[in-house]
């Protein structure tokens, strides 16, 4: 089956709103490109307002009649992250589905800020268990939440006693950012919210700018990897597409090739192994420390 028409096959998104983190570059952009082929109303939460300005105007040329908004949200921004909650909670309370997308991979020249927790850990599992702790106890119509998850997630990575005194390398701060998206996904779940749908839906491998702050000779070699192993970054969209379809219920979604690296879609089991609960213990230690 080819990629047009396994989406052509999925359910029309018509009348239906759909919020999206990090909708302005890579898998992000892809998923609204594909929502908006749908039919779908998108929101794009979003940092930079230069390419959210960019990606209306190309939207708009694609998809003249699309209805497209963006509200601004910096994940690893406390003040960003609540006013985006408030603009949601005001003007798009009706909303479908939230797709969590926002996330970053830092170098360890950049990945120092405020409070000595790297950029990584805060924008892609502190930044987003703040953002979810002041929506979801506010919402009371049905919802979708799809936490965007990696392979990463399921590597090794030294347990931290605090977040703050992580300082590790930085594929190890990434892999522990994902698996504390996997928490934050456990831990709703198991929350038994008759109002919420939880998935957690991973990409696989692809071909993206995620390298991009790396020294040449990682970023190169990284990017032929990529290349060689990796499935279109149009294809790494569809395991957020499918966790829409009205007949998926709550659900782990990931490609279907041997070890989830590529591929379409399929729902599998959530590894049991991979349930990790002191990670959301210590994120929510950070909120005490920090407000």
């Amino acid at each position: 089956m080819s990629l047009q028409k396994y989406l052509d096959n999925l359910d029309d998104l018509l009348g239906k709103k759909i919020l999206i983190t990090g909708g302005t570059s890579g898998i992000g952009l892809s998923i609204v490109d594909q929502l908006l082929y749908k039919h779908a109303d998108v929101v794009v939460l979003a940092r930079n307002p230069n390419k959210s300005k960019e990606v209306k105007d190309r939207m708009l040329e694609k998809y003249p009649d699309c209805h497209l908004g963006f509200i601004s949200y910096d994940q690893s921004d406390y003040k960003s992250i609540e006013h985006a909650a408030t603009a949601i909670l005001e003007e798009h309370k009706d909303f479908y589905a939230l797709i969590l997308n926002a996330g970053c991979f830092t170098t360890y020249k950049t990945q120092k800020i405020e409070g000595d927790m790297s950029l990584t850990i805060k924008t892609n599992f502190a930044g987003l268990a703040y953002f979810l702790d002041i929506l979801i106890p506010n919402l009371n119509n049905k919802h979708r939440i799809i936490f965007q998850g990696s392979l990463a997630a399921g590597y090794y990575f030294k347990k931290p006693s605090d977040l703050y005194k992580y300082k590790v390398s930085s594929f190890q701060q990434y892999c522990m950012s994902k698996a504390g998206v996997e928490e934050i996904y456990n831990h709703y779940r198991s929350l038994g919210l008759k109002n919420l749908s939880f998935y957690l839906v991973e990409p696989g491998l692809t071909s993206t700018d995620i390298l991009r702050d790396f020294p040449f000779p990682i970023k190169q070699l990284g990017s032929l990897f990529l290349k060689v192993a990796s499935h279109s970054v149009k294809k790494a969209s569809l395991t957020a597409l499918l966790a829409l379809q009205e007949n998926v219920r709550s659900c782990y979604i990931v490609p279907r090739s041997p070890f989830t690296w590529r591929g379409y879609p399929k729902i599998k089991p959530f590894p049991k192994k991979r349930n990790r609960p002191y990670l959301y213990d210590l994120v929510k230690e950070t909120f005490k420390k920090e407000n």
